[in-house]
């Protein structure tokens, strides 16, 4: 998707595409993320209970109604001048509420198919929901035109098909479970909703600023030819790293979530802690992949109007290892439903993002903002870690670490090697060194996780 994007698609239209995915990650994360995560914590006791269909019925009227205020808060943010990119209010509209209608459901039924154990249907219907996306996309904007709006919207309308088969899926499983007992919403289930959901729409909400709000001082400060290169090489890594843990969730999520749906404090942090175990060590692992690959990954992915990008990639990972570490330790305050253990160093990190951003772009341009993301996301694992680990007695073991950091320099040793006697310009060279590296990779990866691989949710 990227290497199209960026062969269809100016730099300054893939910064305008940014800015509408930004713009709706907004609301998506204040608004729809907290409820969604209470949803995951929760849906194993409501399928138990077989109140589980009753509950996404309602969640859907819920996504109407904040699609509706969305429209009315961006209508106030264009009347006031904080939102003005080149993308016209019914334009923005439309892909709001779109986006947090559809995408929505269909981020939330397919994911819901692998918490219940489905994750054959999960893999299938994800895959297609990435190539239905692909292709309407690009057959917009060579119908079309090629903007960032019609990019965006074949994106909207794959999602939006593949959300309606997910949707059945998810409703037929769901019929197989009979009520236990009649399902109602009643005020001790909202007082619960509320408690678990409003430090995570804060903590969402500072995290879309630390981790997205970069894009507008991008824009301000050095224009949308600039954004549309920095968001293209950390889109490769965003990327990359996005798989690798969609993969890991896809197995081990639903193993978590179904050891902490019993209040019993020492199997919820057991389950925790077998899961830091799992994606911490492969995720430094992969991050050295993609930093060590950086060039080959360039001239694959990216089209040759954004080659300079290069330079990005290696923030972006970085970035995105501390975005991930984040997710694992938050997974910490979700587990034991203690959500406002997630605000203070979420809001450490959205102060420290934008100050060091705008401190650093003076003086070292675009690069500056990967500089500030990478040293505010460390920060927070930082923190979270400090304040977060003692709630389940302890952390990750050191060895796998070490170990995995050994595998990484192995990794960059290898593919320096490689890169230095081949001499093969051009396509050619790139991938045979991605088939070298990624091959060795998954070979490592697999050395990693091979004992983690039993006792998984369905089998």
């Amino acid at each position: 998707m990227m290497r199209v994007a960026t062969t269809l698609l100016s730099p300054e239209e893939m910064g305008r595409v940014s800015l509408v995915l930004t713009t709706i990650a907004f609301f998506a994360m204040f608004l729809i993320n907290p409820v969604g995560m209470f949803i995951n914590r929760r849906l194993h006791a409501w399928q138990a209970g077989g109140m589980a269909q009753y509950y996404f019925i309602r969640y859907v009227f819920y996504l109407l109604l904040s699609a509706f205020v969305a429209a009315f808060l961006l209508r106030l943010l264009y009347i006031s001048g904080s939102i003005n990119f080149g993308v016209s209010f019914s334009w923005l509209t439309f892909l709001l509420c779109g986006s947090l209608v559809f995408n929505t459901i269909n981020q939330t039924a397919i994911p819901s198919l692998n918490l219940l154990g489905d994750s054959r249907h999960f893999m299938l219907l994800s895959v297609c929901t990435v190539a239905m996306s692909l292709s309407c996309a690009t057959l917009l904007v060579i119908v079309l035109e090629p903007v960032a709006q019609y990019w965006v919207s074949g994106i909207l309308l794959g999602q939006a098909i593949l959300a309606l088969v997910g949707a059945r899926a998810l409703f037929t499983k769901l019929r197989r479970v009979r009520a236990q007992v009649s399902a109602s919403i009643q005020k001790r289930h909202l007082l619960v909703l509320f408690h678990f959901a409003w430090p995570v729409s804060i903590a969402a909400g500072l995290g879309w600023i630390q981790g997205q709000g970069y894009r507008y001082l991008i824009e301000g400060s050095l224009g949308f030819a600039e954004l549309g290169l920095f968001v293209a090489g950390y889109g490769i890594s965003a990327g990359m790293i996005a798989g690798f843990e969609s993969v890991l969730t896809t197995y081990f999520q639903p193993r978590l979530y179904r050891g902490v749906s019993k209040s019993d404090p020492v199997r919820q942090a057991e389950a925790w802690q077998r899961y830091a175990a799992t994606v911490i060590p492969s995720l430094i692992l992969t991050v050295a992949l993609v930093v060590v690959l950086a060039p080959e990954l360039t001239r694959v992915l990216l089209g040759e109007n954004f080659q300079s990008a290069v330079d990005y990639v290696l923030w972006g990972a970085l970035a995105e290892a501390a975005r991930v570490l984040m997710g694992v330790y938050s997974l910490i305050a979700y587990v034991f439903m203690r959500t406002r253990w997630l605000i203070l160093p979420n809001l450490v990190g959205a102060f420290l993002a934008i100050t060091l951003t705008a401190l650093f772009i003076p003086g070292f341009g675009t690069a500056g903002v990967g500089m500030g993301l990478v040293l505010s996301g460390f920060t927070i694992v930082i923190l979270m870690h400090i304040f977060l680990v003692k709630r389940v007695g302890g952390g990750p073991r050191v060895r796998p670490v070490l170990i995995a950091g050994g595998g990484g320099l192995a990794l960059w040793t290898m593919t320096f090697g490689f890169r230095h006697l081949l001499h093969i310009p051009g396509w050619q060279g790139a991938l045979g060194i991605l088939v070298i590296a990624g091959t060795t990779y998954s070979g490592l990866q697999y050395l990693f996780l091979r004992k983690h691989l039993t006792n998984r949710v369905g089998e």
